[in-house]
């Protein structure tokens, strides 16, 4: 058996779709049917039932599925360190990751990675959601939940901390608060709440705010820009916020959000070196700038 074709078939049988699949795993949709086939062939089983939801397991297929994964590691390690790439870093890297650490975390600090790994590319995907690693739709992703399904590997990437923030000019024209029902004059800044995409995003449940007149928006960086020219106050991480000097945190005491970043790997990008040497570069970066997300009081 071909170990590449045996990698397509892995891509389509945790996928389901053959468009999606196929782009994934940059070939042309014919090309994966036609690679598809011929372990097919070559197996002498049918390993797909074409439905109307798209290709679905057969029994044979869903067992050919378990012997690959326990084969997996093994193979992509023996690939990674014989083929030299541990020596020769190359390829490109796909994360997934929130709008708001993409933008003001990840984004900066790019440049220092490729200064120390010019042959990586990245393609940075931050917005209001995340793409799907099951489906290989990127190769890792930094999540607001712990993943609990699927073919993952994941560790807490850190903590860190939302504040109430408002600008200062808008609080000496109106007084500043120093206590949540003080603010009762004040806009709220915040997400749409049935367009969240993550349930950790429900700050204002959380919170006695969600009686106050409202200004929304399912970006983060929408919700900065608003902040940043006076429209009320909302809640902002403080590795977002606290890099605006006319940005101030308000009844600080009664509002604290504390949620997690976590990031997770697919098994198929596992022990490569390349990926391995980005989560370790990232993990570093996220060490030497803690105080960026869990502030001092």
């Amino acid at each position: 058996m071909n170990w590449d074709d045996l990698r397509l078939f892995l891509v389509l049988a945790r996928n389901g779709r053959v468009g999606s699949a196929a782009k994934g795993a940059g070939i042309d949709p014919t090309t994966l049917i036609r690679r598809v086939k011929r372990l097919e062939d070559g197996l002498n089983c049918t390993l797909f039932e074409l439905t109307k939801k798209g290709y679905v397991l057969t029994n044979q297929g869903t067992r050919l599925v378990a012997y690959i994964e326990q084969a997996e590691p093994v193979l992509l390690q023996a690939k990674s360190e014989l083929s030299g790439e541990r020596e020769h870093l190359a390829g490109t890297i796909r994360v997934s990751v929130s709008e708001g650490f993409g933008t003001w975390f990840l984004a900066p600090l790019l440049a220092d990675f490729k200064r120390r790994y010019p042959a990586i590319t990245i393609e940075l995907v931050a917005s209001s959601g995340f793409l799907n690693l099951n489906k290989r739709e990127a190769d890792m992703a930094i999540l607001l939940e712990k993943p609990t399904n699927g073919h993952l590997y994941t560790q807490r990437l850190t903590d860190y901390e939302l504040y109430l923030y408002c600008h200062k000019d808008l609080l000496n024209a109106l007084g500043t608060p120093t206590h949540v029902r003080e603010l009762d004059t004040f806009n709220l800044v915040s997400y749409v709440p049935d367009l969240l995409y993550a349930p950790q995003l429900k700050f204002i449940e959380e919170s006695v705010l969600s009686d106050l007149p409202a200004v929304r928006s399912t970006s983060i960086n929408a919700q900065y820009q608003m902040l940043l020219h006076g429209a009320g106050v909302g809640i902002l991480p403080a590795f977002m916020a606290e890099k605006a000097p006319q940005l101030t945190r308000i009844v600080a005491d009664q509002i604290r959000i504390k949620r997690t970043f976590w990031l997770a790997t697919h098994k198929e990008t596992h022990g490569q070196a390349r990926f391995d040497t980005f989560v370790d570069w990232l993990t570093e970066q996220v060490r030497l700038h803690r105080e960026d997300f869990i502030r001092r009081q």
